[in-house]
Formats: structure tokens, C-alpha cells, sequence
């Protein structure tokens, strides 16, 4: 199994597509999101090789191969004061960012380096974008160097640190719900198909907000995927609590506080060098994923170097029901001028 060790001994496990058969290619990264983890691009990487790409995806802490949370950390994370929790957020930020400087040279990568966070793992990489500055200066002039894109792929109201509206359901925060009711209902929640209103509008009301009464275009994701299927992609026996704390309480000042530093710190910005960020959702996602990208296509104003694209009649699993849509996606987006890419899409 593959390992990277950084830190203070926090070793990730992670998946590889391998490289592909000519020598220069575009490496893409990729942080998972809630329950379900590196397991679910491996889609991704069996089409990638064809398309000169080589896919690595990062197991987080709290899964599988990777190095859990100390108690300590744990004890940050539910109960642990604003300051402890901020130092938190920053010091896992810069763990993933040493993770892919150390595989950038343990795998002498060749050419240009994308990260790409899907929905909660869009906070981590906003952590990894914020934490430049904490690194040493080797580690800032090598991903200044090879990270040349963010895709925050499905983010959604709670990675960002966006108020969620009232009527806006999540069945991970349904206290009605035991632990294990939600996990099922979340499955099934997250990967439906939904159909919305005018998504032109930019209104919520045109969005199914609610736990009961939507109309669904198709099967949710997870009930086409064969128990075997689930049992590789998704952890749904694991202790997930520290997950789903991520995203509320005080975490969610420092969560925002990670997207103003995203659209408005010019110094942070400087630091990467150039680097593009792309927000990219699927039209039948789930209202909060939707919602989100609004949020930020209106907050960037007119930034030449943050782009926002809806998707046609994809959901929150692009990965893994149209996985070579979504690896050309990635990369025109890797190699092409993004201008340009993002006049097709408007087209």
C-alpha cells in the first residue's frame, strides 16, 4: 500500500493511477469528502493513462491507511476553543500541502500539478491554500513551481462556511435521526439526481431544499453501486463524528474565514503564484452544492483567476458515473488556457 509520511509522523495512504506512457504529463491530486474516500475515483484512474494524466488520491485523516486524529486532536475538534480549533484547521492544511511537496519529489512528477477538493474535502484544500505562508521556503517555491490549479469540485454551504438557509435540509444534522439513520439517509441524500427549478435564477426557492417531497431524475449514485462497490469507496462503520463537526459550530467562522482568504488575500494569492481556481457543480447536485457555487460566482466579482461552471445533468458523484467526462473536464482545464475553456462551457 502506498504511503507518504510527513509531520510529526502522520503518514497518508493514498491511491495512483501510475504514470502515464509518455514521459511529460499533468498530475491531479485529489482530497474526498465526507464518508466517502479516496476509493471513490478509482474510475478516474482507470481512464486516465489514456488522457496523459496520472490521478493521486489522498486518504484524510480518520480513513482508512491514514493516520487518525490524536485524542487531543479530537478533543479540539468537539470541544476545543476558537483559537485551538483555528491552529487545528491550519496545522491540516499544511500536513496535506507537505503530503503532495513530498510525493511531487518522492514520484519525481514531471510536469504541472492540479489539486482538486470535492465536497467536504474543499475546506481541507481551502486550509491547504491558506496555509502557504506556514511552510518552509523549499516547500512555498516547489508547489509555487508545480500547483498551478484548484478545482473545488461540488463544494458546498458548510465547507465554505456559508449560513445554511433554514428550510435547507441535511439529514448528517437531522436530530430526528440516529447515527446510523443518517449515514443511510445521507447516502441516498447526497447522490440523488434532483430535479430543480431555473437554476438561471439564481433563487433558492428554485432549489429542493427539503428532507421529503422532490422529484429525482434519476437513481441516486448509491443505489447503482453493488455492496462490494460501497464497501470500497465509502468508510460507513467508521467513527465519523469529527467529520461532521468540521462543519458547524465554531469551525464554521474559520471555514468562512478560509473563503474570504480565497477571493480577497491578495498577499496569499502572490504566494501561490499563478494559480487558477476553478468551481465546478452539477446542475442535479444537492441544493447546498448548488447554493455554494452561487455564493462564490457573486463574491469573486470580476476575478480573471476564479471561474465558476455549472454541469448538465450531473450530480455530486461525477466521478464516478461519468468518469471520463469528468477527466476531460480536468484536463482542459490542467492544460488549456482557462479563458478559453471557460468560454466553451458558457457556449
Amino acid at each position: 500500500m502506498p504511503f507518504i509520511t510527513v509531520g510529526n509522523d502522520i503518514t497518508f495512504y493514498y491511491t495512483d493511477s501510475g504514470p502515464p506512457p509518455e514521459s511529460t504529463y499533468t498530475t491531479i491530486f485529489f482530497l474526498h469528502g465526507h464518508t466517502f474516500h479516496s476509493g471513490i475515483f478509482q474510475r478516474l484512474a482507470n481512464f486516465a493513462g489514456s488522457r496523459q494524466l496520472r490521478t493521486i488520491a489522498i486518504n484524510r485523516r480518520e480513513y482508512p491507511g491514514t493516520t487518525p486524529y490524536t485524542e487531543d486532536e479530537r478533543r479540539v475538534v468537539i470541544e476545543g476553543s476558537f483559537e485551538e480549533r483555528k491552529s487545528f484547521l491550519q496545522e491540516q492544511g499544511s500536513l496535506i500541502a507537505l503530503a503532495v511537496d513530498g510525493l511531487i519529489q518522492q514520484l519525481s512528477l514531471p510536469g504541472q500539478v492540479t489539486m482538486v477538493g470535492w465536497s467536504l474535502g474543499t475546506a481541507l484544500l481551502l486550509s491547504v491554500y491558506c496555509s502557504i505562508s506556514r511552510l518552509s521556503d523549499g516547500v512555498q517555491q516547489r508547489l509555487k513551481k508545480y500547483v498551478k490549479t484548484f478545482v473545488l469540485l461540488e463544494t458546498a454551504t458548510y465547507p465554505l462556511g456559508i449560513p445554511t438557509p433554514p428550510s435547507g435540509y441535511n439529514p448528517l444534522y437531522d436530530d430526528k435521526l440516529v447515527p446510523e439513520q443518517a449515514v443511510s439517509a445521507f447516502e441516498k441524500w447526497v447522490s440523488s439526481y434532483y430535479q430543480h427549478g431555473d437554476l438561471s435564477s439564481r433563487d433558492i426557492t428554485e432549489l429542493q431544499l427539503s428532507s421529503c417531497g422532490y422529484d429525482l431524475l434519476r437513481q441516486p449514485t448509491t443505489q447503482t453501486m453493488t455492496p462490494a462497490e460501497l464497501e470500497s469507496t465509502a468508510s460507513l462503520t467508521a467513527d465519523l463524528k469529527c467529520e461532521s463537526l468540521l462543519v458547524v459550530s465554531d469551525f464554521v467562522t474559520l471555514l468562512e474565514a478560509q473563503t474570504n482568504t480565497l477571493l480577497f488575500d491578495s498577499q496569499i494569492r502572490k504566494a501561490w503564484g499563478k494559480l487558477d481556481v476553478w468551481c465546478l457543480y452539477g446542475e442535479a447536485s444537492v441544493w447546498t452544492c448548488i447554493y455554494a457555487s452561487w455564493y462564490l460566482e457573486e463574491k469573486k466579482q470580476d476575478s480573471d483567476e476564479i471561474f465558476v461552471k455549472s454541469l448538465c445533468d450531473v450530480n455530486h458523484f461525477p466521478m464516478w458515473d461519468c468518469p471520463e467526462r469528468t477527466l476531460d473536464l480536468l484536463k482542459d482545464i490542467c492544460t488549456r488556457d482557462n479563458r478559453e475553456v471557460s468560454k466553451e462551457l458558457e457556449s
